[in-house]
């Protein structure tokens, strides 16, 4: 029997990632474009959202502040 418990990745994300595997690079790259152009519909409809993703994008880039990513950026 198998324990759901002892396997860190859900049914899904096992799934998720054997379906990754058998992606040539090239099949991998399009799927990342498509998530990418798709992330940026979605923030480009919600301005609140958009304007908070830049706030963060360029707080995180600006000189002085540390690399680490904090609980209360996401």
């Amino acid at each position: 029997m198998i324990d759901p418990a002892a396997s860190p990745l859900s049914a899904r994300d096992r799934a998720q990632r054997a379906r990754a595997l058998r992606m040539s690079p090239a099949e991998r790259l399009a799927a990342m474009r498509r998530l990418l152009a798709q992330s940026r519909a979605i923030l480009e409809r919600h301005p609140q959202g958009l304007a908070h993703f830049r706030r963060r994008n360029f707080a995180a880039r600006s000189i002085g502040r540390k690399a680490e990513a904090n609980a209360d950026d996401s």
